[in-house]
């Protein structure tokens, strides 16, 4: 699931292309992939044009004339796929072609030609065609008021962003008080503590600050949650800086690879020699997923 960096960098590489283009036409393909609040219509959408976008945690909103807004969470295997209108013209092929588009997971659906069998949702723009792709139906659209989204469940129920200045020590100290016998590595994890932090990043951040994942938030000192706010900023931001990390299951807007892989100090690199002190990087489970730390490092 694309985390923190990796959505902002869907954020930003959308905005040039949609913000102004005009909603024309619908298809909802599957009845899952797309909810309409209560006094909307596919009809009530068309018209309306795109006037920004924004991201809040992991989740993508795209904002609409008219007070209305567009939720969406890729999940597990959700993508978007924007094709402009210069190729979807039949003279394509001689012109000087405006990029194809793809964010999220890249499956095959990311050189297929759309819509594809995994097709839930299409958007006919004013300058092209949005494609929402998502193989195993876990991902979702909502379309609400725009006055709506902070109290819908899943935005509601989100703490602060990791890279807002509300996430301070201060709050993550109040945070671990009321959680003293929880692993620091599954407060990270709970999006209802924090938004934005996933598996990697919690891994990196944690290295940085030289804490195990598994530790006990009781066995924490002050100085130490500082500088875990500290470097779970400093990591988000990197990971921003170099568009992401492409392990598996990550590209960029441009359909390139992020480059934050290359910076990592443990996550996937169990057996390997950590960068700082050589000890092998050793890969255990916490919090119910894979955890990877320096025994030397990490206290």
């Amino acid at each position: 699931m694309p985390e923190l960096p990796e959505v902002e960098t869907i954020v930003r590489g959308l905005k040039k292309p949609l913000v102004g283009q005009t909603i024309k036409d619908i298809k909802k393909l599957h009845p899952k992939s797309l909810h309409l609040a209560s006094g909307l219509s596919l009809n009530k959408l068309k018209g309306l044009k795109i006037i920004n976008l924004q991201r809040r945690g992991k989740a993508i909103i795209i904002n609409l004339t008219k007070q209305i807004s567009l939720l969406i969470h890729l999940k597990m295997t959700g993508q978007l796929v924007y094709l402009p209108s210069t190729l979807l013209s039949s003279r394509a092929k001689s012109r000087d072609l405006s990029p194809r588009l793809n964010l999220g997971h890249p499956t095959a659906d990311f050189i297929n030609s759309m819509p594809s069998k995994h097709t839930r949702i299409v958007f006919k723009l004013s300058k092209g065609i949005l494609y929402f792709n998502d193989q195993r139906i876990f991902g979702w659209i909502k379309a609400m008021s725009t006055k709506n989204i902070s109290s819908t469940p899943f935005i509601e129920n989100l703490g602060p962003d990791a890279l807002d200045s509300s996430f301070n020590s201060n709050y993550l100290e109040q945070i671990i008080k009321r959680k003293p016998k929880s692993t620091i590595k599954s407060i990270l994890l709970d999006q209802f503590n924090v938004a934005g932090i996933g598996n990697i990043y919690a891994d990196e951040s944690l290295f940085l600050a030289g804490i195990k994942p598994a530790r006990k938030t009781n066995t924490l000192k002050p100085v130490e949650i500082k500088k875990l706010t500290q470097t779970i900023k400093q990591v988000l931001k990197k990971g921003i800086k170099y568009f992401g990390t492409s392990i598996s299951d990550y590209k960029t807007a441009q359909g390139a690879s992020g480059k934050m892989q290359n910076y990592l100090k443990v996550y996937k690199r169990q057996g390997l020699s950590c960068k700082k002190c050589k000890t092998l990087i050793k890969k255990t489970k916490t919090a119910g997923r894979g955890t990877h730390f320096c025994p030397t490092c990490q206290k």
